[in-house]
């Protein structure tokens, strides 16, 4: 469970970077450009996606460390 919660939050991670190089982009492209979708993918394997994947593996990486430290108080607590 832990590698899914890590590998779901890289994917969210990379799909932030997508999301941001779409929003990002149209504010100075031109008006010829927006038609096109292309636009998206020529950013998006740069710094950017890499430090956005960095932090979503983080955050899943924490997010699984914090299900395990409950899953482990909730097994203590239903020993007594």
């Amino acid at each position: 469970m832990k590698k899914r919660i890590i590998a779901a939050g890289g994917f969210i991670g990379i799909l932030f970077s997508t999301w941001d190089s779409m929003v990002d982009h149209p504010d100075s492209a031109s008006l010829s450009d927006h038609m096109k979708i292309g636009f998206i993918f020529h950013s998006v394997f740069n710094l950017k996606t890499l430090i956005y994947l960095l932090i979503g593996v983080a955050f899943g990486w924490i997010i699984s460390v914090i299900i395990n430290k409950i899953s482990e108080l909730h097994r203590e607590w239903n020993d007594f």
